[in-house]
C-alpha cells in the first residue's frame, strides 16, 4: 500500500512539472522552481523525473524548446528573434545555435519545408480542400491521463481511456453533456513518434483534485477554426497535415498561442469506423 501511495504521488508530482513546463516555456525554468511545483527535493527530483519521462530534465525542456520552435518555423510568419522569445531564448543566436545542434541544419533551411523535408523524407500534399466553421468557444475544465507514445498507438491509448473512464465512473463526473476530448502537443515531423504527448480527456463540470496519473486541465476561451472529419481516426494526421499545410496557408488566418484539440462526437465500440466523427480545433485570432 505505502508502495502504491508513493508511485501515484510521483505521477501526480510529474503531471504538475510536465504542465508546468508547459505552460512557461517562454519563461527561464529553474530546477529549484520545478523542484517546489513537484514537491520533491531538488536531490531526487532529476532521477524521479528521468525514471517516469524516459529523458532528464534538461534534455526535456531542451527538445520542447527548440521542437515548440520547429513548430512555428512551419506554420508562421514570425521572426526568428520572435520565435526565440516565445519558446524562452535570450535572442535568436543563442536558438539557431541550439536548433542546429538539434536537428543539424539551420532554422532558416528548416523554415524552406521543400528544401528540408525533401531531404529527410516523402512530402505529403494536401488531399483535401477544407471548409471550416468559426466558432468562439467558452472555457472547458478537464481531467486527463498523458500517453507519451507513437499518436494512435491501439494498446497504449485503449488503456489510457479505459483507466479514465473508471476515474469518471467511480467519482461520478460523467453526465449528458461530457465530452471526450484528446490534445496532442506535438508534430510527428518534428518529434520522434515515441516521444509525442497526447492527454486523453474528459470534461468536467465540476472541481476536481489531481489523483495520481489523473490530471486536470483547462483550455482557454477564444476563437476558433473548427474542421470536421467524418470516418477512421487513422485520417486524423494527414487531416492536420491539409490544414497547417493546405488551408492555413490559402486562409489568410493568424494562429492563436494555444493549444489544438480534438472532440470526439461518437464512440468507436457504437458505430462503424466510416461513421466516426471528429472535430479539430484550431486556435486562431
Amino acid at each position: 500500500m505505502m508502495k502504491k501511495c508513493t508511485n501515484s504521488r510521483y505521477h501526480e508530482s510529474i503531471n504538475k512539472t510536465i504542465d508546468y513546463i508547459q505552460i512557461h516555456i517562454r519563461q527561464p525554468i529553474d530546477l529549484k522552481s520545478l523542484a517546489e511545483v513537484a514537491n520533491i527535493s531538488e536531490y531526487h527530483f532529476h532521477r524521479i523525473f528521468k525514471a517516469f519521462i524516459g529523458e532528464s530534465l534538461g534534455s526535456y525542456i531542451l527538445r520542447v524548446r527548440i521542437e515548440s520552435a520547429a513548430g512555428y518555423l512551419r506554420v508562421s510568419n514570425h521572426t526568428l528573434t520572435e520565435i526565440a522569445e516565445k519558446v524562452g531564448y535570450n535572442n535568436q543566436q543563442a536558438l539557431s545555435k541550439a536548433f542546429k545542434r538539434h536537428f543539424g541544419v539551420t532554422p532558416t533551411a528548416f523554415r524552406n519545408i521543400e528544401t528540408f523535408f525533401n531531404s529527410k523524407r516523402e512530402v505529403k500534399k494536401p488531399c483535401n480542400i477544407l471548409h471550416p466553421t468559426i466558432r468562439h468557444e467558452k472555457k472547458i475544465s478537464l481531467v486527463y491521463l498523458r500517453i507519451i507514445d507513437q499518436y494512435g498507438a491501439p494498446e497504449a491509448y485503449k488503456q489510457a481511456w479505459g483507466r479514465l473512464g473508471s476515474y469518471m465512473h467511480s467519482n461520478h463526473l460523467f453526465n449528458q453533456r461530457t465530452e471526450a476530448i484528446g490534445l496532442s502537443f506535438d508534430d510527428p515531423n518534428i518529434t520522434k513518434g515515441e516521444q509525442c504527448r497526447f492527454y486523453a480527456c474528459y470534461s468536467i463540470e465540476e472541481s476536481v483534485e489531481m489523483e495520481g496519473e489523473i490530471g486536470t486541465y483547462a483550455l482557454d476561451e477564444g476563437k476558433f477554426a473548427v474542421f470536421t472529419l467524418h470516418g477512421s481516426y487513422n485520417q486524423i494526421a494527414q487531416m492536420y497535415h491539409d490544414i497547417y499545410y493546405g488551408w492555413l496557408p490559402q486562409s489568410g488566418v493568424t494562429l492563436r498561442d494555444s493549444v489544438s484539440y480534438e472532440k470526439y462526437l461518437n464512440h468507436p465500440d457504437r458505430v462503424k469506423k466510416e461513421e466516426l466523427l471528429t472535430e479539430i480545433y484550431i486556435p486562431i485570432q
